[in-house]
């Protein structure tokens, strides 16, 4: 008997016209851009990163409509088995009432006072902030809206730190993510960047049902990292193919002034998002490195409320 012809099923089928599709409306990354942005940094000496290891770090949170998502937020970074050197939160214009609520949590905490009125929500991010960690926060406020990437521009120009994390407002950093960046940073001296994937979550109720720390993801193991070359840049096509989520991405200080920072204009970026952009960009000069097996932070589902004009 002649074996059985077994169709494909419905779902592959799709999968199969989508990637069809996809190749034929062309890369998501330009070639041209990249090849662009090298030929512009053509005669820019890069340093040499393993010369000077990175021993501090700078946690940059850009606050954008999340104000109810401030105080969980910050306990994610007071609960950090090694605090950030720096935490500098940047308001950019938002239009609720996030920065008053950090301005007084800030200030409670740097008098030595209470974190004002009982119940308030400066009071919930006071007590979020801890007072290991209010001492090492500075709060930067745009008086008009200039988007996620000057934002964090400003923020990374204020900071001193060797290394900077990036964190949104609305998603949570895992306890431990600090003390590992450092570690790997220290074992890998030569990349400019690292990042992972991450976790979802929609409720702060679901925390209490996910790892909150990178080690009880790795099972006691080490973390494993896959190091991307620049020479590896010009054959990316997928957005995805270089797969780092922001919250949890770290970047060398001087890595991020010889790529140009992030780029607010949208029609110079490699890619259409800001981190996206800047991650490729920072790849087609130097090595970073990319954790696909272990998560560095948590990502909230379904909060943006700018619907892409601040990122």
């Amino acid at each position: 008997m002649s074996p059985r012809l077994r169709l494909p099923g419905q779902r592959t089928i799709l999968r199969a016209v989508g990637r069809v599709r996809s190749a034929a409306a062309g890369p998501e990354v330009s070639p041209r851009r990249i090849r662009q942005h090298l030929a512009e940094l053509r005669d820019t000496p890069l340093p040499r990163l393993a010369d000077s290891p990175a021993t501090s770090l700078a946690v940059v949170v850009p606050c954008y409509g999340h104000a109810a998502y401030v105080p969980t937020m910050l306990r994610s970074l007071a609960a950090q088995t090694r605090l950030p050197d720096e935490v500098i939160l940047v308001v950019d214009a938002s239009p609720d009432d996030t920065a008053a609520i950090l301005r007084e949590a800030i200030a409670a905490l740097g008098n030595g006072r209470g974190a004002g009125s009982a119940g308030s929500a400066g009071s919930a991010a006071a007590d979020a902030l801890g007072n290991g960690l209010g001492p090492r926060c500075r709060l930067l406020v745009n008086e008009r809206n200039v988007g996620q990437a000057a934002s964090i521009n400003r923020a990374v120009e204020a900071a001193s730190s060797d290394l900077v994390a990036i964190l949104n407002d609305d998603d949570y950093l895992l306890h431990d993510a600090v003390a590992t960046l450092l570690a790997l940073f220290a074992e890998h001296p030569e990349l400019a960047l690292i990042g992972a994937h991450s976790l979802q979550f929609r409720t702060d109720a679901d925390l209490e049902g996910l790892p909150l720390t990178v080690a009880e993801q790795a099972g006691g193991r080490p973390v494993p990292l896959a190091i991307r070359q620049p020479a590896e840049v010009p054959g990316y096509r997928r957005y995805n193919d270089l797969n780092v989520t922001h919250s949890g991405s770290c970047f060398r200080r001087d890595a991020w002034a010889v790529a140009g920072g992030y780029r607010p204009d949208r029609d110079r970026r490699v890619v259409p998002f800001s981190d996206r952009d800047f991650q490729l960009r920072v790849n087609a000069l130097f090595p970073v490195g990319v954790c696909a097996e272990t998560a560095f932070s948590l990502w909230r589902v379904g909060s943006s409320v700018d619907h892409g004009l601040n990122s």
